[in-house]
């Protein structure tokens, strides 16, 4: 395999390259079924017939998100929700609207445990990208009033740009009646979009409909999940590598990064809210030894700088050299060598602050005819990111300021 030599960047007489982040395999349209079905739910009262998806939990009450258009009528009869265990609920009399979308929210309560779609970034999802829809459609036939769960496989057959109501995806199929409000899953079980129109004809702006139309999440990126289950349980079980490459791996997501690199700039506008999240579960679960802002202190202790803050001596100099003593003092370097990743210690018998790292484990070091060999044999490391030219400690400034 070789690679340009502008694709890597100088260290003496060594080229480093970036190996491109490796896509998850897809699931299998069975398993996506098995993330689907419990997550969706069947919706009916006065007029109203679609489907939804249960998307988030506080106590016992349960968040369901449908189209507005199913539950316009809400606050004027009951409504109820089905899941897919049979139980029934009444649905809450009121339905909170998604922007100018053509979605709603809506709740019920329930003691049993439910669980939670993931919702992702539907950028990520291209035309002719196969993806799933779930839901109860209302039966074509007379004879037959029983509505049971579908789950039927599709594809993306375009994309618009200010349709109405934001029905900006358009799918391949037949039109159900009964499925609005229901999920549209990728090939990964996450949820990128939500069921909603089937019509026939051209949209509001020339494009010839397929029969089927969604609107992207995208369209909502509030609601765009990211879940810290896999870490949280990671740490409680004490599993300190897997949780740093977890990490790792979220810290990527929320930048939507494809490659394994992080600059200053990508974390600008890095969400905050996820970032202490990350840093609270290492907290606990450390008792206090580990986390972001534990790192955090230390730096302010070494006398480092935060973002925006000026460094009299030089911003990449005084930042590098508190990144040193940063690396010094919580063993990420050892006899004025930065340790490889396989050299870190995953235990409570680090040095305080030695966690999350973040180190991405497939990243490879290249010689100059471009061969790859074995990261971990050298003294030289990543953090999600190139350290060369100051990076790794400029980046660490950007992420302690966010805290």
């Amino acid at each position: 395999m070789k690679f340009s030599q502008g694709l890597g960047v100088i260290l003496g007489t060594t080229t480093l390259a970036l190996v491109q982040y490796q896509p998850v395999s897809a699931l299998t349209p069975v398993q996506v079924n098995d993330i689907a079905k419990p997550i969706t739910v069947m919706i009916g009262g006065l007029d109203g017939k679609g489907s939804g998806v249960i998307i988030a939990k506080d106590g016992n009450t349960y968040t369901v998100l449908t189209a507005h258009h199913v539950v316009k009528k809400a606050g004027y009869g009951i409504y109820e929700l089905i899941t897919h265990d049979g139980q029934k609920y009444p649905m809450e009399n009121k339905a909170q609207i998604v922007g100018k979308l053509d979605l709603a929210l809506v709740r019920f309560t329930s003691s049993q445990n439910y669980p939670l779609a993931k919702i992702a970034d539907s950028r990520t999802v291209k035309e002719g990208a196969t993806v799933y829809n779930s839901g109860f459609p209302i039966p074509s036939s007379s004879n037959s009033q029983q509505r049971i769960y579908f789950f039927i496989t599709a594809q993306i057959t375009a994309r618009g740009r200010g349709e109405n109501l934001g029905y900006d995806l358009f799918l391949s199929g037949s039109p159900r009646p009964g499925m609005s409000g229901g999920p549209i899953l990728n090939d990964q079980g996450e949820v990128i979009g939500i069921y909603g129109k089937a019509e026939f004809g051209r949209s509001e702006l020339g494009l010839a409909r397929d029969g089927v139309q969604g609107i992207p999440t995208e369209k909502f990126p509030k609601l765009i999940s990211i879940t810290f289950q896999k870490l949280e349980a990671l740490l409680k079980a004490g599993k300190w590598r897997d949780a740093d490459l977890e990490t790792r791996d979220l810290m990527l997501k929320l930048t939507k990064q494809e490659l394994y690199i992080l600059r200053p700039e990508d974390l600008k506008n890095f969400p905050r809210q996820e970032l202490r999240k990350m840093d609270q579960l290492w907290v606990k679960y450390s008792n206090g030894k580990f986390g972001f802002s534990v790192q955090k202190q230390i730096w302010l202790d070494l006398g480092g700088k935060l973002d925006g803050e000026p460094d009299w001596y030089g911003d990449i100099i005084l930042t590098e050299d508190t990144f040193t003593k940063l690396g010094d003092r919580v063993g990420w370097r050892n006899n004025d060598k930065w340790l490889s990743y396989n050299s870190y210690t995953f235990s409570t018998n680090a040095l305080r602050g030695h966690l999350p790292t973040g180190v991405p484990a497939t990243c490879a070091k290249f010689s100059g005819d471009g061969d790859k060999v074995n990261f971990a044999d050298y003294n030289f490391d990543l953090w999600c990111i190139l350290w060369a030219n100051g990076d790794g400690a400029r980046v660490r400034k950007v992420l302690f300021s966010l805290l």
